[in-house]
C-alpha cells in the first residue's frame, strides 16, 4: 500500500495550530514573569511577528500560490535535444497503437500503411542518433561504448522484423498470426530500449557545454524532419 504525501495546505494548518499553541505557552509563561512575550514588548516577538505574517499569507489566499511556487522551481526544464529524441519516442508508440488496431481486425492495406509510417520514422530516428547523439556520447563517455553498442544491434533487429513484416503484408494471402508476433516482439524489445536510452543517454545530453547542445540540437532537429516523402501520403 502506497503512502500519499502529505497536503501542504494541511501542513501549513498544522504549523499554525503550533504556532499558536507557543504563544498560549509565552503568554503563560509571561504571566509568571518568567519571560516577556508579546504584552509586556511593545515590538513584539520575532516568534509572534512570524505567526501573524503567516496568518495574514493564508487568509489572503496567498499560501496556495507560494505552494505552486516552490513546487514550479523544483522542476527541471528537459533538454532540448532530450525533449526532442523523447517526443519522438512517444509519436513512434502511438503509431504502434494504430498498428496493432489494424492487425488485429486483418485490415491488409491499413495495417501494411501503418508499419511502413512505423520503419519510416524508426528509420529515421535511428539515423539521428547514429549520427548526431551516439558520436558525442562515446566521445564525452568511453565507459559507455557496450550501452551504444546493444542499442545499435536493436536497431538492427527493429529495422529487419519490420521490414519482414511490411513485406508479408504485401503478399496475397497474409499470415496474421506471424505479423502480429512480429509486432509485439519489436513493440516489447522497443519499449525496454526508450526507457534504456532516455535514462542512460537522453540524460546525458544536458551535460554537454553549451555551444555543443545548440550545435547538436539543430543537427538532430534536420535529421528527424528529413521524413521521406511517401510519409506524408
Amino acid at each position: 500500500m502506497s503512502i500519499s504525501p502529505p497536503d501542504p495546505l494541511l501542513a501549513i494548518a498544522l504549523v499554525f495550530v503550533a504556532l499558536g499553541l507557543l504563544d498560549r505557552l509565552g503568554l503563560w509563561m509571561e504571566s509568571r514573569g518568567w519571560i516577556y512575550w508579546r504584552k509586556r514588548r511593545a515590538q513584539g516577538s520575532a516568534l509572534g511577528a512570524t505567526f501573524l505574517e503567516l496568518q495574514k499569507i493564508f487568509e489572503s489566499g496567498k499560501a496556495e500560490h507560494i505552494i505552486e511556487a516552490v513546487h514550479d522551481g523544483r522542476k527541471e526544464s528537459p533538454d532540448p535535444l532530450a525533449a526532442k529524441l523523447t517526443a519522438d519516442h512517444h509519436e513512434i508508440d502511438h503509431l504502434f497503437g494504430q498498428a496493432r488496431a489494424a492487425v488485429e481486425h486483418k485490415l491488409q492495406a491499413e495495417a501494411h500503411h501503418a508499419l511502413d509510417r512505423i520503419w519510416m520514422r524508426l528509420a529515421v530516428h535511428i539515423r539521428a542518433e547514429h549520427r548526431v547523439l551516439f558520436p558525442a556520447v562515446a566521445e564525452a563517455q568511453p565507459d559507455l561504448g557496450a550501452t551504444l553498442q546493444s542499442l545499435r544491434e536493436d536497431h538492427d533487429f527493429f529495422m529487419s522484423s519490420l521490414a519482414t513484416a511490411v513485406n508479408a503484408l504485401k503478399s496475397p494471402v497474409v499470415d496474421w498470426t506471424a505479423v502480429k508476433a512480429t509486432l509485439a516482439s519489436v513493440h516489447q524489445r522497443l519499449t525496454s530500449h526508450n526507457t534504456l536510452e532516455e535514462n542512460r543517454i537522453y540524460s546525458l545530453a544536458g551535460q554537454f557545454p553549451e555551444e555543443q547542445r545548440r550545435r547538436l540540437t539543430g543537427d538532430l532537429s534536420r535529421e528527424l524532419a528529413a521524413l521521406p516523402e511517401r510519409y506524408g501520403s
